[in-house]
């Protein structure tokens, strides 16, 4: 069984950042609840799907996403 962990790495500019923690004051925990929700069987996330964004963010916006292993 692989034991490693997964890293994700999103960047926000400042305000894109400001703006989303006012609506999710624990984001690590809000990002691993999300990916657990799409995991589970039944789940109406695809692989693939995008989920809504809950308030707009700036033109800045998540662009850059990468993922490394440990």
């Amino acid at each position: 069984m692989d034991t490693r962990d997964r890293v994700i790495s999103v960047t926000l500019n400042e305000s894109d950042w400001q703006a989303f923690i006012q609506i999710h004051p624990q984001p690590v925990v809000w990002l691993r609840e999300r990916i657990q929700e799409s995991l589970r069987p039944g789940s109406a996330a695809a692989p693939g799907d995008r989920p809504a964004i809950s308030a707009p963010l700036g033109a800045g916006a998540a662009n850059t996403t990468s993922a490394t292993t440990r």
